[in-house]
């Protein structure tokens, strides 16, 4: 049993993407001022603080880069060794059909994140690969509830098509016919390594200028006459900015909260397995909503996936958020749950799910499932980016590009600012501090259950 971060995961395209000498594009080209900041005086104060180094704040940190300012990252451990580690990797267009509370915004956001990515593939292994994602069912009622609807979706894009049970298993090699009742393709779709691609983005970041502040916890943001002058580390000294971004992911409520902003969160231990490699080639990205929301992609010839049943909302605020949580009893429980399952699924794979190594991170569920990204209404010069919602990893690029045009002033170039404002929930009927008043609040995570009932448990699966 292990704990290593090693996950290689998945991320979903419809085809095309941005030419690197638009202005637009992700990675390689964005307009630049100067990128000569890491060789200046280490006395000049840095324009931009990001504290925090997962995918928003090394994402944030690139773009403010790259947009000419000077930027320093602070974090309290090293370049993604948090949740970003743990992170499934999941890159698509889920606004496309899967997540029905979404809409053209977040479409915009996963669009920019995977160009983001097939760019940054081209920088780095990343483990970079173009194969797809295919939804499931195993039921005739999965495949009316879950898996017609994504047909007639607004959004469905190019080439997206239904697939019979026989075609799945042309689709995807190693899939049993026999063990699905149908299924849906998103073509174009890719799979990366989470933790090999923010560290690839972080060595970009540290090519573009930025300095890192490594191993320093954050205890408070300093505000003064109103406005935000830096942060103040646990070892009490002050690292002092012209503009503070908050990208610390479940841990940004203990920074804000002082300051008389709390953030809706409900924060959510997930849990992901990995078996050891048994000779399975390349795989689109497989996605079961109706068994807890399983999800299966190949790995170094192996499998790696979770469900619901490694989930568990921590449920208050006073439950700390451990960056490597170590709940063997989840793991346990969705080994016994998955095994026959994936059994069924891929025959070839045997009895490797019931040695499956293992990883934990914590994610941060929002009352409405949108993302927080924007000004902090009670001090001038906070910004901050939260509230990943599970899929940090897709959104994260274009959540980075969004908070860099902001800061900056620039138009931004994919997703409605308005939708993610950290002050649109003032006023609600429940305590924003109450996780699991949180929990309740939010939309069902699918839409087939959302006709059935207003409310969600509290554990988004």
């Amino acid at each position: 049993m292990s704990d290593t971060p090693h996950l290689s995961f998945p991320v979903v395209a419809p085809g095309g993407g941005i030419h690197p000498n638009d202005p637009r594009s992700p990675v390689s080209a964005h307009p630049v001022a100067d990128l000569t900041h890491g060789d200046r005086a280490s006395a000049e104060l840095p324009d931009v603080l990001v504290v925090g180094s997962g995918l928003f704040g090394l994402s944030t940190a690139l773009h403010l880069a790259r947009a000419g300012r000077r930027v320093t990252v602070v974090d309290e451990g090293t370049p993604a060794s948090g949740t970003t580690a743990a992170g499934a990797g999941f890159v698509g267009l889920w606004a496309a059909g899967y997540a029905w509370y979404w809409n053209e915004s977040e479409r915009d956001l996963e669009q920019y994140g995977i160009d983001f990515y097939r760019e940054l593939a081209g920088t780095a292994d990343i483990g970079f690969r173009d194969r797809g994602n295919v939804w499931l069912s195993v039921t005739d009622e999965g495949y009316r509830d879950h898996i017609l609807p994504f047909d007639r979706h607004p959004l469905k894009p190019a080439g997206a098509r239904l697939l019979t049970p026989d075609e799945v298993a042309q689709v995807v090699p190693g899939v049993s016919a026999a063990a699905v009742t149908g299924g849906f393709l998103h073509p174009g779709g890719i799979q990366i390594s989470a933790p090999d691609a923010a560290l690839a983005l972080a060595a970009e970041v540290a090519r573009a200028g930025v300095r890192f502040e490594n191993c320093t916890p954050v205890a408070s943001v300093l505000v003064e006459d109103g406005r935000t002058v830096g942060v103040r580390t646990t070892a009490g000294a002050e690292l002092r900015a012209g503009q503070v971004v908050l990208a610390s992911g479940s841990w940004t409520n203990a920074l804000l909260s002082p300051l008389g902003r709390t953030l809706p969160f409900a924060r959510v231990l997930a849990s992901r397995l990995t078996t050891k490699p048994f000779g399975l080639g390349q795989i689109p990205t497989l996605m079961l909503p109706e068994l807890q929301g399983l999800w299966v992609r190949e790995h170094r010839g192996g499998l790696t996936y979770g469900h619901g049943g490694g989930y568990e909302a921590l449920g208050s605020a006073d439950v700390t958020a451990e960056r490597r949580p170590q709940r063997t009893d989840l793991i346990d429980a969705m080994r016994e749950q998955l095994a026959p399952v994936l059994a069924a699924l891929i025959p070839s794979g045997g009895d490797y799910a019931d040695t499956a190594e293992w990883t934990q991170g914590v994610v941060s569920m929002t009352a409405d499932r949108r993302f927080i990204a924007g000004p902090v209404p009670e001090a001038a010069d906070l910004w901050v980016v939260a509230g990943d919602n599970e899929s940090g990893v897709t959104h994260g690029p274009g959540l980075g590009r969004l908070v860099a045009d902001l800061v900056t002033g620039a138009p931004p170039v994919a997703g409605d600012p308005a939708l993610y404002r950290p002050d649109r929930f003032d006023g609600v009927d429940y305590d924003v501090a109450d996780e699991a008043a949180v929990g309740r609040a939010m939309p069902a995570r699918r839409e087939v259950d959302a006709l059935r009932t207003s409310r969600i448990p509290a554990a988004a699966s």
